[in-house]
């Protein structure tokens, strides 16, 4: 419901947290804005006095303040969404720092599966520190009028996706490509040497910032080499399959809690093809045919896709992307190793505002997707073709997924 009054928007302002009453007060006498009547010239003037963000100005006059000051973080704007929901910029009161904040979406605050998985990914990103590995900083639990809230405070990371950059530049140069996977590669053996595996690698969980650093995001379905874990991981999620259709490894299609760290090369291997041909591996229209595709079937060769890749790097994909464990890079850091003579470090150049816009925008499409889908049985698929800045839609490998040819 939008506002009618400057006096409701002013009194929504007082009651979020984002100003003291003092600060709003003295910024409606400085910016002439003490006798408006209208709400939107108000929250006009105090953005233009960059006293607030449009965000929390448009959420002000859509009467949504309860979430703009989170403890003691203050929302700024959103980032983008994940699997278990939406990731905001926020500014730590206190320090004035900048952090990522990812918070459950209200439909899923009591799912014991997403609350699982977020608690994995916060304990995961506390124990990793890592030039390579997003940082998570805490994980908390607040409450508010709908009951618990939970959130991680998490580095804050100005960067985009390869796919982002696949649509950016059209075509991702083959050495920035490799440094890309080399940077990822380092920063998965160190998860690996902490005895993590993060089964879920894909373009969507990488970030390049301006200067061509890579950061691995999202550990919400890493797995410690603790059967215990592994047990009650199942019995959670109720499934023994997990991971993204599009670039989850063969043996990890049978079943995701026996698998070891040569999951991580098989999706890293996914990842490094799909940003070089701009096509996931196997690109077909179910998730019984993708999973069959990684168990059975051969990819289009690269060099059809793309003649330009040199022999080695294709053959360096090729091994990555093998069906039997064995026979692929046997860590991520021989992997590292074999592609530091190929790499090129790039800086990026890219509108991050205008990006985040569009991750938002298609973030909601994607929504609605997911709530069309959910009135069938129908398992989520992947879009044919690589159309970024949308990240492809998730195609959860689920228990009841029938394999069989």
């Amino acid at each position: 419901m939008s506002l009618s009054l400057a006096t409701e928007f002013i009194d929504l302002l007082k009651r979020s947290r984002l100003l003291t009453e003092e600060q709003v007060e003295g910024a409606l006498w400085s910016h002439s804005l003490q006798h408006t009547e209208d709400p939107l010239a108000v929250a006009n003037g105090l953005v233009k006095a960059r006293l607030l963000t449009k965000y929390q100005a448009q959420e002000l006059l859509f009467g949504n303040w309860q979430h703009l000051v989170i403890d003691n973080y203050a929302v700024q704007y959103i980032l983008g969404a994940g699997g278990m929901g939406w990731v905001y910029c926020a500014r730590e009161l206190d320090s004035e720092w900048e952090m990522a904040i990812k918070l459950l979406s209200r439909d899923r605050r009591d799912d014991d599966g997403m609350l699982a998985r977020m608690q994995m990914e916060g304990e995961a990103g506390l124990r990793l520190k890592h030039p390579n590995i997003l940082r998570t900083f805490s994980i908390n639990r607040t409450e508010d009028n709908y009951g618990y809230l939970n959130y991680m405070v998490m580095e804050m990371v100005r960067g985009i996706t390869p796919l982002e950059l696949l649509w950016l530049e059209k075509k991702i140069d083959i050495a920035h490509a490799c440094d890309i996977i080399r940077q990822a590669a380092i920063g998965l053996q160190y998860a690996h040497d902490n005895a993590l595996v993060h089964r879920d690698v894909k373009p969507d969980n990488l970030m390049i910032r301006s200067n061509g650093a890579v950061k691995i995001l999202d550990f919400g379905l890493a797995m410690r080499n603790d059967t215990d874990d592994e047990f009650s991981m199942a019995m959670i999620f109720g499934q023994d399959r997990v991971g993204t259709a599009d670039y989850v490894a063969p043996e990890q299609t049978i079943n995701s809690y026996h698998i070891d760290h040569r999951a991580d090369v098989y999706g890293l291997g996914c990842t490094f093809y799909t940003i070089l041909a701009s096509q996931v591996p196997f690109p077909y229209s179910t998730a019984r045919k993708k999973l069959i595709g990684h168990r059975k079937k051969k990819p289009t060769p690269l060099r059809e896709m793309r003649p330009d890749v040199p022999k080695d790097v294709a053959a360096i994909i090729s091994k990555m992307m093998s069906k039997s464990p064995d026979r692929r890079f046997q860590t991520c850091g021989e992997v590292a190793r074999v592609l530091e003579p190929l790499s090129e470090t790039r800086e990026v150049k890219f509108n991050f505002k205008k990006m985040t816009k569009l991750r938002v925008k298609h973030a909601k499409k994607r929504e609605a997707m997911k709530r069309k889908q959910s009135q069938t049985s129908v398992v989520s698929v992947s879009d044919l073709e690589i159309k970024p800045p949308v990240p492809e839609v998730e195609t959860k490998v689920r228990k009841d997924t029938d394999l069989d040819d």
